[in-house]
Formats: C-alpha cells, structure tokens, sequence
C-alpha cells in the first residue's frame, strides 16, 4: 500500500499555547477540559485527593491536544468519554492514572473518533 501525503487529522494547535496550574489553595478536584485549551499544560499542585481532568466529547476535539503534569506526589486522573482511549492498555479505556509521584506526565491527542494518550514520564495504569 502506497503511503499518501494527506493527513487523516490536522493538528490544528500543536504549539504550546499556555499553561494552567491547579495550585492546593484551589482545591479544585474535578476540572472539565474543553476543546479550546487544546495545546494547554496542565500542571497539577493539588496534593489533598486525586484530580479528575475530563476531556471533551471527541467529535468536539479533533485535532487538539491536552497535556498533563503532576508537581506533587499525588495521582491525577483523565477521562475521556466512555471506551473513547487508546493508551498501553490493550483495550479501549475510559480513564487512565497517574502514579503517586512528582513528575508523572502524559499527553492526550484526538483523531475526532479517539483519544490517544501517550505516556511521557513516569508509571501511568487504567485502575
């Protein structure tokens, strides 16, 4: 099969286009991800419970990018719509976890069907 120079999916906001920090003064434990903050770093400083990111629907985010990082020793969670996730698991997943360690992070692309989450540093499991 020829390989062809038409993309499936263009990557409409790669660069990195800011930065939003969960501080612990937030306490903000559930954060919902909208299409507009593809090309965002999400930096987690809440240490008190596990924070949820829950990304858009994945019509709505073709071509967008989230990115996750935690600075404290303490899980974050991403959730995707339901078996909407590729990641190491060999099944479709709804959400993946963080380890508890400073350094975790990991990224999330969407073709307009899935998401596809890459883990970039550390230990990440779907329980």
């Amino acid at each position: 099969m020829a390989r062809t120079t038409e993309r499936d999916v263009a990557l409409t906001e790669l660069p990195m286009r800011g930065i939003i920090v969960n501080a612990e003064a937030d306490d903000d434990v559930a954060i919902t991800v909208y299409p507009s903050d593809s090309g965002i770093l999400f930096i987690n400083k809440e240490s008190s419970a596990t924070v949820e990111y829950t990304l858009p629907a994945v019509a709505d985010a073709t071509g967008k990018w989230f990115w996750f990082f935690t600075a404290v020793a303490k899980k974050i969670k991403v959730t995707a719509p339901a078996s909407t996730m590729y990641c190491a698991e060999t099944t479709l997943q709804t959400s993946i976890f963080s380890a508890e360690a400073i350094g975790e992070a990991g990224m999330c692309i969407c073709d307009g069907s899935y998401y596809y989450f890459f883990e970039i540093a550390g230990t990440w499991a779907t329980s």
